[in-house]
């Protein structure tokens, strides 16, 4: 059946979403997540997740009060206050450790892998 980790929406992750929104120059795609979250979030008690397949609160699966969902909306709104708070969360990508790391993962092995043919392979 369709519930809990089979494509419920966690609203905990939304200062994940915020970060990546203000780290890719789209603080207003959070804006607009964030503005969703405050008309739902304290009506519906901080639920745990949503169904997105009905986008309804589950009451027998989800859990209330759940301060991992408080903690995801407060951050949001920090974030979204004070973008330069981002750079305390999240670092510039290692290229030479994902490239070892597609390097590693590709068919033709390690030694065939070119030093920066990987990084075309990788999605930022």
């Amino acid at each position: 059946p369709w519930s809990y980790h089979n494509g419920g929406s966690w609203p905990t992750l939304l200062w994940q979403f915020t970060l990546a929104c203000i780290k890719m120059g789209r603080p207003e795609l959070a804006q607009k997540a964030v503005a969703m979250a405050e008309k739902r979030l304290s009506v519906d008690q901080w639920p745990e997740y949503y169904d997105t397949q009905s986008g309804r609160f589950i009451g027998k699966q989800s859990r209330l009060h759940q301060t991992w969902t408080i903690a995801g909306y407060l951050t949001s709104k920090m974030l979204l206050e004070n973008p330069a708070k981002a750079s305390l969360l999240f670092w510039e990508e290692d290229y030479e450790l994902l490239e070892n790391c597609v390097c590693a993962l590709s068919k033709t092995g390690r030694k065939k892998c070119l030093r920066f043919a990987a990084r075309s392979q990788i999605c930022v």
